[in-house]
């Protein structure tokens, strides 16, 4: 685990660049140049894809932090209110949390909820065909996924359950995983680190990549527009749904047996299956 590439103490304060908001903008940047060497290829204009990738990048930074605010509300609000003997810098900096996006908690299904609407209302208002438009990001949001999870692992987040793994993942002492197992009473306070854990965040890390591949491989192949997006969309809720089982961070959220995003995968996974027949018998809609 390693939270921080870099840090600098200054006179009690200390700054330094968080290791997920790094890997979150490196991966931004290689979707975005992606989407750009791909728009030329297909004789769509780079300069508007591009800007849109901007724009899309916005609404699902939003829409993935508005989820998980919602989520984890009573956890925020409690460490800004709770009475203690803070200090003015203090107290903002826990009242701001909220707003700390670089220190990790993003759910994806939620950039996702507000990227789709945000994509076809930009592509109309630009007179871009959607679902080619679509087809040819699907390959960029899986490699940036792929970057953003490498960062949640330096971050501790999306953290798994104990395992006997040889390649389990033990996070130290004030580490996420390790505050809240501790407060769980599954490990000492006393002790140095967790016990290994599943690496959850680089189970569905490499799994982007291979969705990545896979896609990058069916978009010289594809049959009709859109395929490329349903097919990620597919994929993405099965290793989801997957990677679910060996979570074992506790502020998930859960509905009968499944997890929330697992519900959601369901439901994605069976829109994605019957859009797919729509649009196959379309053929190659124009958006």
């Amino acid at each position: 685990m390693w939270p921080k590439l870099f840090e600098l103490r200054l006179e009690g304060l200390h700054l330094g660049l968080p290791t997920y908001g790094a890997f979150v903008a490196l991966g931004f940047t290689a979707g975005t140049w992606l989407a750009g060497r791909s728009a030329r290829r297909q004789g769509l204009p780079e300069r508007e894809v591009v800007d849109l990738a901007f724009w899309l990048l916005v609404a699902g930074m939003i829409g993935s932090r508005l989820l998980y605010l919602a989520i984890h509300a009573d956890e925020y609000l409690r460490d800004c209110v709770e009475p203690s003997g803070r200090g003015a810098w203090r107290a903002i900096v826990e009242c701001t949390r909220a707003l700390q996006i670089w220190e990790g908690g993003l759910v994806f299904y939620g950039g996702v909820l507000a990227a789709i609407p945000t994509a076809w209302w930009l592509a109309r208002q630009r007179a871009l065909p959607f679902f080619r438009l679509a087809d040819l990001l699907a390959p960029s949001v899986a490699i940036a996924h792929f970057f953003g999870r490498l960062g949640c692992f330096a971050a501790g987040c999306c953290f798994g359950r104990v395992c006997d793994l040889p390649f389990g993942a033990r996070f130290p002492a004030a580490s996420n995983p390790f505050s809240e197992l501790a407060m769980r009473g599954e490990v000492s306070w006393a002790a140095a680190a967790t016990p290994p854990l599943h690496p959850t965040q680089l189970y569905e890390a490499f799994g982007e990549l291979a969705i990545f591949a896979g896609l990058s491989w069916l978009a010289m192949r594809k049959r009709f527009d859109g395929q490329i997006l349903l097919v990620y969309a597919a994929s993405y809720a099965a290793l989801r749904t997957v990677v679910e089982t060996f979570r074992g961070d506790a502020g998930r959220g859960h509905l009968g047996p499944l997890s929330t995003s697992q519900w959601v995968s369901a439901a994605t996974f069976a829109a994605a299956a019957l859009l797919w027949l729509r649009l196959r018998r379309r053929g190659s809609p124009s958006g």
